[in-house]
């Protein structure tokens, strides 16, 4: 049970490494600064959890629901979440590298300051996602939904959104979040409206 495991891993300080947890519920758990390494979420479902500063070494979540789960200022490397809900979930000021999202939901996932590098993100719904501040780069969207998000002074040069939903996404006046980003030409044709200007 990880109740159990994380009992003994704070009496023992000790991380937790090569554990799978299969359609458990996770309440009110404190995880907080804990590390997990090599372990399997299945079908787990987390209420009213506590990540922040945790750290999650090529760990996957499968089917899982964080919804509202905090893991702000967290270090994500090498993770999988597939199928997952976690809408409202909060991730301000997380460090996420080389982590795969798939088929996963995150609308209204609190995502200012965090910082993605090689990340790849496919077929995944960031509706209303709060982005503002982070820093995007080396990181791959294809097939993902960000209508509404917050993009407010986020660093995304370089990256591509021509296979993404953008439409109502929020931007600083200058839309200066645009700069060096792909973008496809109703894309281009939407955004231009945000300046002013008419596309015939």
């Amino acid at each position: 049970m990880f109740s159990d495991d994380i009992q003994l891993a704070a009496a023992q300080d000790n991380d937790i490494i090569d554990k799978v947890y299969d359609h458990e519920v996770i309440a009110d758990a404190d995880c907080a600064g804990f590390d997990f390494q090599n372990v399997t979420f299945t079908g787990c479902r987390f209420i009213n959890c506590d990540m922040e500063k945790a750290g999650l070494y090529n760990c996957k979540f499968d089917k899982c629901d964080l919804s509202n789960c905090k893991l702000s200022d967290s270090y994500i490397k090498d993770c999988h979440f597939t199928g997952c809900k976690a809408n409202g979930a909060d991730l301000g000021k997380a460090v996420i590298k080389q982590t795969i999202f798939k088929t996963s939901a995150f609308t209204y996932g609190l995502f200012s300051e965090a910082k993605f590098d090689s990340c790849t993100l496919t077929d995944c719904n960031f509706s209303g996602a709060l982005l503002s501040l982070s820093n995007i780069k080396n990181t791959v969207f294809k097939d993902v939904k960000l209508t509404g998000a917050e993009l407010f002074h986020a660093k995304i040069r370089g990256t591509d959104l021509s296979k993404c939903d953008i439409s109502g996404i929020v931007l600083s006046r200058e839309l200066q979040e645009l700069r060096g980003v792909t973008v496809n030409f109703e894309q281009a044709a939407d955004l231009a409206r945000l300046l002013g200007l008419i596309v015939k």
